[in-house]
């Protein structure tokens, strides 16, 4: 079992450096291609925030859309327009996970689990705003999928818009620095 853990990490390392390379790699052509940068200005900060949405996602897609900012720079598209296009689709997508957590609370908690609902009441009393600091810090740095996040908070009964304002902002500060680490290995080569 650990091997095969061991093997998941070692192919999804992989995946990642291809995919970020093959951005790369778009980017150079881009540079030298004048129709490259008029499809991808063509589709424009929509396209953007499709994609966006759908790396939001990060179980099914775990690229973040700010891989290919160099791209979308080199096509003629604003810097700050195109990390708040990406934070706003990443969000949207957020807010998809919170309201399916939404969903699985009203399907899972039924008169026979009183218990946990209560449990989860106790928890959300005694630490209101801990979970929404994690949050912020958990969308800001750490490039893992945020519903781990999100669904719990769901099933803790926190308000929708002020966990997606939180999210939004972790996403913004998350984008910047991916962006910039990305921008900057994109300049080593």
């Amino acid at each position: 079992m650990r091997r095969k853990k061991m093997l998941t990490i070692i192919a999804q390392g992989i995946f990642l450096i291809l995919f970020i390379g093959m951005a790369f790699y778009f980017t150079d052509l881009a540079r030298g291609d004048e129709n490259i940068r008029t499809l991808v200005s063509s589709y424009g900060y929509f396209g953007i925030f499709l994609l966006s949405i759908i790396s939001g996602f990060n179980f099914i897609v775990p690229i973040p859309a700010a891989s290919f900012l160099p791209l979308f720079l080199e096509s003629g598209l604003n810097f700050w327009i195109t990390i708040l296009t990406i934070s706003l689709g990443m969000t949207l997508a957020d807010g998809v996970a919170y309201l399916l957590g939404h969903l699985g609370r009203q399907v899972i908690m039924k008169p026979t689990m009183q218990k946990i609902e209560t449990k989860l009441e106790t928890i959300y009393g005694r630490h209101k705003w801990a979970p929404l600091v994690l949050l912020f810090l958990f969308a800001s740095i750490i490039p893992l999928p945020n519903e781990l996040f999100l669904i719990p908070l769901a099933f803790l009964g926190y308000r929708f818009w002020v966990v997606l304002l939180i999210s939004f902002g972790g996403s913004i500060i998350f984008n910047i620095l991916y962006s910039q680490g990305i921008i900057n290995l994109f300049n080593l080569f």
